[in-house]
């Protein structure tokens, strides 16, 4: 009799062990589970994220300035103070608020860093040497001021105090909140007489 009940008492102890396995092996599989649906949530959050940082930002098409046959108040032209950079969105970029958008300009001798002021109806110039303004040469579907949208082509407008002279290396930046920064860099030219100058590309 206690023959078999030692057999027995084991053979409950390894039903109780396979159990006890199999529960085991269900709890971690739940955590495996869990923990990696989590992390392919994370990673596709990550590289969506990635993505718009990569794919998102500003194309330059131009940049001119002007009035190089006016002259600056001490009465010496060649120089100029009126700049406009033609923009739009670069291919497959999500729309920029320009509010959260920094134009930097680098010279030799200046390092300025100027926000979006507003919007204006007609091409012009920007009075301001701390703020830039910005005129629609062509509205997309979304359009919105203040902003850039697919669609859009815009001129970023800002104007530089000491003006800028002859053969002087200019570094221009737009820096998005979100996305690649744009940089454009040129030297003025040798020779600048006309009222308007094209700068970039040369």
């Amino acid at each position: 009799m206690k023959c078999g009940n030692s057999k027995g008492m084991m053979g409950i102890g390894a039903l109780i062990i396979f159990i006890a396995v199999i529960l085991i092996a269900a709890v971690a599989a739940s955590v495996l589970i869990t923990t990696g649906g989590s992390l392919q949530q994370k990673a596709l959050i990550t590289g969506a994220q990635t993505e718009e940082a990569i794919a998102s930002g500003i194309e330059a098409m131009t940049v001119v300035a002007s009035d190089a046959s006016a002259g600056d108040p001490d009465g010496t032209p060649h120089k100029v103070s009126d700049f406009k950079m033609m923009v739009r969105l670069q291919s497959g970029s999500q729309g920029l608020n320009l509010n959260n958008t920094i134009l930097t300009i680098d010279t030799e001798t200046e390092s300025v860093s100027m926000t979006y002021n507003t919007t204006i109806a007609t091409d012009g110039t920007s009075g301001s040497t701390v703020t830039y303004v910005v005129y629609y040469v062509q509205s997309g579907t979304n359009h919105e001021d203040g902003y850039l949208n697919r669609g859009d082509v815009a001129k970023i407008i800002y104007n530089m105090d000491p003006e800028i002279e002859e053969n002087q290396l200019v570094r221009v930046k737009m820096i998005p909140r979100v996305g690649t920064y744009t940089q454009v860099e040129f030297y003025t030219p040798d020779s600048m007489t006309q009222e308007s100058v094209a700068l970039w590309p040369t």
